[in-house]
């Protein structure tokens, strides 16, 4: 009788969340504009992807494969007609919306919400949140990556609750999958945060297994490196990190040969073919009015621009390290779709207020503080929640609690490697983390916003 009432909870959810779909497409009119994808410099051209897939896969160097192997698939199924091909994303985006209510469910039910609870939250986060709806419509993998955190959420919490190894080849199957979807997650050293948050939980349990697993994930988490070193001569699983250098460092002087501009390459182009005279780049992908963003230009273009970027970090660090405390500062105070020119269709028709917040001095100093604020608070608590369970790090309770803290050392890791390595649109990065949020949020709701209740439960 219990787990049928908990099925008909997860079904009224799912329900509702379908009709509301169902009001915000056929109603209110939002959804994803088609022409974005011939702008969006995430993916590739439609016209290498039909006629060589796997090919321009391989091919591919500017960042990971897997959300162009997905926009691929579509190309090759349903055509290269962009009505047609933002249809099947935001299709896809509400189905991965799907998926991420059922983990929510999930976690809330090992969190030991009641249903008015479970239905309040899904209410601020699900249906009233414009974040989720804005990233849901528009055509980016932004989306996906917050339902693979929304998984690791709640794998990270089964496994503090029994450790066992299913649960943590899970955790580093799903990491895995943000390796190869973004840039932020391609290092090696995201692995090993993942590892280091496992290992916060279990301590020296099984070891060597969790050693063993780690240092096969890592191994597969550099496959894309290995390729462009053999392929490009350059070991990253992204060939753009000078060109997001130069952005952070805000290096106005250098930012007309240190940027994404798609113009005439071919001087770069010629650099490169007398570098690497042996290496095959006739893929349309690589060279050619098809290859965009791809292009072996870049390539070179970010070698010569990540030696200005360090050479210039070198002699001023103190004003790298300004450029990067600006931007985490200035980007606390922005919602997370604060996108002009992202907006999806008829998107300011019913959500202009916001934006119209930034152009009155005294609303916009209103949103900026709150906003920080509550930043300022969340990154507190889940701080101290993880210097409290340092105490306790090498006992084997099994606390939920060390699930949020390894839990949160993705999110850190994720705002640490935006603000420091990625020059704009880190409002658009930290949505992936949206879990983060609602487990907060849930911490104060399960203690009634009672001050006391919170620290005497966590701390």
């Amino acid at each position: 009788m219990l787990m049928l009432k908990k099925n008909n909870q997860l079904l009224f959810l799912l329900v509702f969340y379908l009709f509301f779909k169902i009001f915000t497409i056929l109603v209110l009119n939002i959804y994803t504009i088609p022409g974005d994808l011939g702008v969006r410099w995430q993916i590739l051209s439609v016209n290498v992807l039909e006629s060589d897939l796997l090919g321009s896969l391989y091919n591919l160097h500017y960042q990971p494969p897997f959300w162009n192997l997905i926009y691929g698939i579509f190309v090759k199924i349903f055509g290269k007609d962009f009505n047609v091909l933002s249809n099947c994303i935001h299709g896809l985006n509400i189905l991965i919306s799907f998926f991420s209510i059922y983990y929510f469910y999930l976690v809330c039910l090992l969190l030991k919400l009641d249903n008015l609870k479970i239905t309040i939250t899904f209410l601020i986060f699900f249906i009233l949140s414009p974040g989720y709806l804005f990233y849901e419509t528009i055509s980016h993998y932004t989306h996906l990556t917050t339902l693979l955190f929304a998984q690791l959420v709640y794998y990270y919490l089964k496994f503090t609750g029994n450790r066992s190894v299913r649960y943590e080849i899970r955790i580093y199957a799903v990491s895995l999958v943000l390796v190869y979807t973004w840039t932020a997650f391609s290092h090696p050293l995201f692995i090993l945060t993942i590892f280091l948050g496992i290992i916060f939980i279990k301590y020296k349990d099984n070891f060597f297994r969790s050693f063993l697993i780690f240092i096969i994930s890592a191994i597969i988490s550099i496959l894309p490196s290995i390729k462009n070193k053999i392929k490009f001569d350059v070991f990253s699983n992204s060939t753009w990190t000078g060109l997001q250098i130069i952005q952070v460092l805000q290096d106005w002087d250098n930012f007309d040969k240190c940027n994404f501009n798609i113009k005439d390459r071919t001087k770069e182009e010629e650099n490169f073919k007398k570098k690497y005279p042996n290496l095959n780049i006739e893929h349309p992908s690589l060279t050619g009015r098809f290859s965009g963003y791809n292009h072996v230009a870049f390539i070179e273009i970010a070698k010569m621009c990540t030696k200005i970027g360090i050479n210039q970090i070198k002699n001023d660090p103190l004003y790298y390290l300004s450029k990067v405390k600006f931007n985490f500062i200035s980007t606390h105070g922005h919602y997370s779709f604060d996108h002009v020119g992202w907006e999806p269709n008829n998107w300011n028709d019913y959500f202009v207020f916001f934006s119209n917040l930034k152009e009155n001095k005294i609303t916009n100093q209103i949103k900026v503080r709150s906003i920080q604020f509550y930043y300022f608070i969340m990154y507190l608590f889940f701080l101290f929640l993880i210097l409290r369970n340092l105490y306790t790090f090498t006992k084997k309770e099994r606390y939920l609690h060390k699930g949020l803290c390894a839990i949160s050392f993705i999110f850190f890791w994720l705002i640490l490697v935006i603000h420091f390595f990625a020059g704009f649109e880190q409002e658009r990065m930290r949505h992936t983390g949206h879990f983060l949020h609602i487990i907060f949020f849930v911490v104060i709701l399960q203690n009634n916003f009672n001050l006391r209740k919170i620290y005497r439960n966590f701390f």
